[in-house]
């Protein structure tokens, strides 16, 4: 099991120490330096998606709310993670900031925690799409910059699993509001991916062909659940849910933290299976150059471990193991660039601590090979493999896959025609 060095409840209250100026600009991204551009909600010069970025980027995993449970959610943020960065940008204008800085498109996503509340959220969010997408439709194309689509912004509805009317809730939300997928939280509503009540979701979605993103993976978990997501959530009971619905396409968030290499083996026998890499490659959990182990938990809390060898600590029978390591950097690169045609960017605005584009320049670098950024805000460097293979694993994973997945077409995005595989 790959498990690196993430503790089994995070305990982050800080936010990470921000990275020295202007190392995020790249070939994708570029940093304001005028004091009249400074953004006035972190107070910071907030980079931007370059006018000559290589392709269009599509943030395939954006939070909304109404406010009141945005509140409550930053509440728990704010106890028992860490400092949310972008409150008052939100507050201000909801995802409009990441449209603002050159994101082509935004999946936003709520979910309910409660019987009861799935209408109403998705009520919510569809006016929240649909407002942003005649808005933004509506705006002078500022010179020079990208031709803007003619849809900045989809939507995924949600619905509490065994609630009443269920299935009509979804059906609705599928036709009359034109939400585009469904987003489910194992850990949150305090339910399996292949629990009995998941199977009505599960049909409505294969009926109107529909995706899933579903957060299955164990981590980050928190003493704060009403249940212990390491219980409900493995790779195994997705494995259970793909094995009985093979029609069912589905996202695994965070690349399935905490079980990155089961899930990345699972693409390469579920067709359907596809994963995000949100608040992964940000280098936040723990460096890309950490251990990642292969038995069990690492005793290793530090989110900036970069030890080679581990005493690991059996939980059942309190032996110790010493687990083969392997570094973390090496096994994603590869298998970002085995399953580029099945990963999706994501960045969990606005529930951040770092800067929104602070993983959009981990993956550019980690895939090109020219190195990452730690914990520590400093950069480990090595020599650069680019190639027409990591170019276009980037475009995939960057804006293709999610196209793909959400149905999002070349017309939404004001691009030309892609080819038809697409």
């Amino acid at each position: 099991m790959c498990q690196g060095c993430v503790p089994e409840y995070f305990e982050f209250k800080q936010s990470p120490a921000p990275l020295p100026q202007n190392w995020l600009n790249s070939r994708f991204l570029t940093q304001a330096t005028d004091e009249k551009d400074k953004d006035t909600g972190t107070d910071s010069f907030e980079y931007r998606v370059a006018h000559d970025a290589p392709c269009p980027i599509i943030d395939a995993h954006v939070h909304v709310f109404p406010q009141k449970l945005m509140d409550a959610v930053w509440t728990f943020f704010d106890n028992f993670y860490w400092s949310v960065r972008y409150k008052k940008n939100y507050l201000a204008t909801r995802a409009d900031f990441l449209l603002d800085q050159g994101v082509r498109h935004v999946v936003l996503l709520v979910y309910a925690h409660k019987n009861g509340i799935a209408r109403d959220l998705n009520k919510f969010l569809a006016h929240t799409v649909n407002s942003m997408n005649e808005r933004y439709a509506s705006l002078p194309q500022p010179s020079g910059q990208p031709k803007r689509g003619v849809r900045v912004a989809s939507g995924l509805a949600t619905v509490m699993p065994g609630e009443p009317d269920a299935r009509a809730i979804l059906a609705e939300a599928f036709t009359t509001l034109g939400l585009s997928g469904i987003k489910m939280h194992s850990h949150v509503q305090c339910v399996a991916a292949n629990h009995p009540s998941m199977d009505e979701v599960y049909e409505t979605c294969i009926e109107f062909d529909k995706p899933v993103l579903i957060h299955a993976g164990k981590e980050p978990n928190s003493k704060a659940y009403k249940v212990d997501a390491g219980k409900i959530c493995d790779f195994s009971i997705v494995e259970d849910v793909l094995r009985r619905y093979p029609r069912l396409r589905i996202c695994i968030p965070h690349l399935g933290m905490n079980q990155y290499e089961e899930f990345f083996d699972l693409l390469d026998k579920y067709p359907n299976l596809y994963l995000d890499t949100t608040m992964t490659l940000g280098a936040f959990f723990q460096s890309l150059n950490s251990p990642s182990l292969s038995t069990s938990s690492s005793s290793c809390s530090s989110s900036t471990c970069d030890h080679t060898t581990h005493t690991t600590n059996n939980k059942n029978n309190n032996t110790s193991t010493t687990p083969t390591l392997k570094p973390m950097a090496e096994m994603l690169r590869t298998m970002l660039l085995r399953h580029s045609d099945r990963i999706l960017y994501g960045t969990d605005w606005p529930n951040i601590p770092y800067d929104w584009c602070r993983e959009l320049a981990n993956l550019v670098s980690l895939v090109d090979g020219d190195g990452e950024a730690t914990a520590m805000g400093e950069r480990v460097r090595k020599e650069e493999q680019r190639t027409k293979e990591t170019d276009e694993a980037l475009e995939n994973i960057l804006w293709r896959n999610a196209c793909r997945f959400y149905r999002i077409s070349e017309h939404d995005l004001g691009l030309a025609p892609l080819s038809p595989n697409l």
